[in-house]
């Protein structure tokens, strides 16, 4: 078993990386989707697509 691990170390590790930034990119989305932050370009009341402009239309 540990000679496995030993062979395939550098394999792991790049997994391991790779997860770590895909987790990030997940992570960091969930966060903008819940600030409210979807990439308009600052005219939120015109943008019929924008999270904000459906929660400022609301109100």
């Amino acid at each position: 078993m540990f000679a496995w691990i030993a062979d395939n170390l550098v394999t792991i590790a790049v997994t391991a990386v790779l997860l770590a930034v895909v987790a990030a990119a997940v992570i960091s989305l969930v966060k903008g989707k819940k600030r409210c932050s979807c990439g308009c370009s600052g005219n939120c009341a015109a943008c019929g697509a924008c999270c904000c402009a459906a929660k400022s239309k609301k109100a």
